[in-house]
């Protein structure tokens, strides 16, 4: 989740205009929050998401991404997962990713990775499919690691491949920087939008 909140930038700049600017102020900051906002969000999700993982559903990512717009009695704006998925802030961070219920986790080994699509693993191939068909099981290798075999041959015992390596834990690298480019664009883009719609407040205030 990201938050803006202008309030301290507000009362240094109200210091310093008449009453009329003083007046429309509000309405020039929170329109600039707001915009902001929806550019972060589209650099996000159509440049820095795509960038720093293999995308499944390029429709998924901008779906479960809104944006909580400030008005001028809150000047402050979010841009939120509304599904609160935990994964997005690990991968922000970076972190440790374990089983559910225990077991453990399938990593594919590069037999299943040079399958992958745009969809992700083919249904044929995940694990559950593999172990749950005549020619796979779970084994372990001549050094004991636990993992799932696939034989090549539904009636012969050999040769195996392994499709699966099944781990306690696997670490997640840090490979989406969603807040360093939020900030990017963030500094990039406020100020000519805060003149802009500043300007534009003034130009149509009821005197």
């Amino acid at each position: 989740m990201l938050a803006v909140n202008v309030s301290s930038n507000y009362k240094q700049l109200s210091r310093s205009l008449d009453q009329l600017g003083r007046k429309q102020l509000p309405f020039a900051f929170s329109k600039t929050l707001n915009d902001t906002m929806f550019a972060v969000r589209k650099h996000v999700v159509e440049k820095t998401y795509p960038r720093s993982v293999q995308v499944r559903d390029r429709r998924f990512f901008s779906a479960i991404m809104r944006i909580d717009k400030s008005h001028k009695t809150r000047l402050t704006t979010t841009l939120r997962d509304i599904e609160g998925r935990d994964y997005l802030q690990v991968l922000t961070k970076g972190g440790i990713k374990r089983p559910r219920g225990g077991g453990h986790l399938a990593v594919p080994s590069e037999q299943v990775k040079t399958k992958r699509t745009g969809k992700g693993v083919p249904a044929r191939l995940r694990p559950r499919k593999i172990v749950a068909s005549p020619r796979g099981f779970v084994g372990k290798t001549r050094t004991g690691a636990p993992v799932i075999f696939e034989r090549k041959h539904l009636r012969k015992r050999y040769p195996l491949r392994v499709v699966y390596y099944l781990a306690n834990s696997g670490r997640i690298p840090k490979q989406f920087p969603f807040y360093k480019d939020a900030e990017r664009i963030t500094r990039a883009v406020s100020p000519k939008l805060f003149s802009r719609n500043f300007s534009h407040a003034i130009r149509t205030a009821r005197r």
